[in-house]
């Protein structure tokens, strides 16, 4: 089963459970009736701060490199923009690791006239950001548990009671939890002695900076990609973080162009349906409403898609590597 046969079988199981759009839409109304919750005085702040070193470094600062003078009016730009924009309220939607789609996340301008409780301290920000962080990694992961029931394929149980199926959510959770934090450490580890060998190369040559920056950035790139089925695996075959690590590498090594295919026509019809939804949904409650069951639809079948296809390209690398043994 190939990329467009995976896409369709999505979309053919997700027709027969509508109900699955229930949950992405639910995340939606709530962002659209709760106020905004603000990290602009955080930001602001941390604007200031940023300002107030390049004042004291004076000239130095000026002199280490010739773009280096406008840094600080573009960070300023940069935060400002970031402050009137950002809504803590957005990590309830688990989109980048268990794909629940959002309408009011992808196109937050939508709401022009809301509330905003404002969070000023760094510990009132921190703190609220690893709840709804946390809040919102358990709905994604819940959101998966349902779509990987629908989907005849998988190591995972499919026809369970409520309390196994709690139980399920809850392991998985914390599975999940396990996998960002190792994320995290590797990540704090690659960075330190990389950030001092690009600041340091940004002080001899901004240019060579540059180019080491983009060079680890397309590093990085590639390491998430090789982990695109972590989260599918952890979930739908109810591996522990390491097995889906490794099954995700595999996978991955073995059908680079046909997952990166997958990947990028998922992206691209997201990034079209998004174009589309965004002229829509201007045009009064109505557009509004429609544009956020068409999102929640395209997103729940691309998400079934994912599952489908996943299993599909372990069936494919299974024939592969007893066909390189035979």
């Amino acid at each position: 089963m190939g990329i467009i046969d995976s896409l369709s079988a999505g979309y053919r199981l997700l027709i027969q459970r509508l109900e699955l759009l229930l949950l992405p839409l639910l995340l939606d109304a709530f962002i659209w009736f709760a106020p905004r919750l603000s990290i602009e005085p955080l930001l602001q702040r941390f604007a200031s701060f940023y300002v107030g070193i390049f004042d004291q470094l004076g000239e130095a600062a000026v002199t280490a490199g010739p773009g280096l003078a406008d840094l600080p009016a573009q960070v300023t730009t940069a935060l400002d923009a970031a402050g009137k924009s950002l809504n803590l309220f957005d990590l309830l939607v688990s989109s980048s690791l268990y794909h629940v789609p959002s309408l009011l996340v992808i196109l937050p301008d939508l709401k022009t006239s809301q509330a905003t409780l404002e969070l000023v301290s760094l510990f009132n920000v921190s703190s609220s950001g690893l709840v709804l962080g946390l809040l919102g990694l358990l709905l994604g992961v819940t959101y998966m548990n349902l779509l990987a029931r629908i989907v005849p394929l998988g190591e995972g149980e499919k026809s369970v009671t409520p309390p196994l199926f709690f139980s399920a959510v809850l392991r998985h959770w914390l599975r999940s939890l396990g996998f960002l934090l190792v994320l995290l450490l590797f990540l704090l580890m690659l960075y330190i002695p990389v950030g001092v060998g690009v600041t340091v190369l940004m002080l001899i040559s901004p240019a060579l900076g540059l180019g080491a920056m983009m060079l680890v950035s397309g590093l990085l790139t590639v390491i998430f990609f090789y982990l695109y089925f972590v989260t599918v695996g952890l979930v739908l075959d109810n591996l522990g973080v390491r097995a889906a690590v490794m099954r995700s590498i595999v996978l991955v090594r073995n059908n680079f162009w046909s997952t990166l295919g997958f990947f990028l026509l998922t992206n691209l019809i997201s990034v079209g349906i998004t174009l589309l939804l965004q002229e829509v949904a201007t045009m009064g409650l109505a557009g509004l409403v429609g544009s956020a069951l068409v999102n929640a639809f395209v997103g729940t079948g691309l998400a079934v898609a994912l599952l489908i296809f996943y299993r599909t390209r372990l069936i494919v690398t299974a024939e592969k590597i007893q066909g390189q043994k035979s």
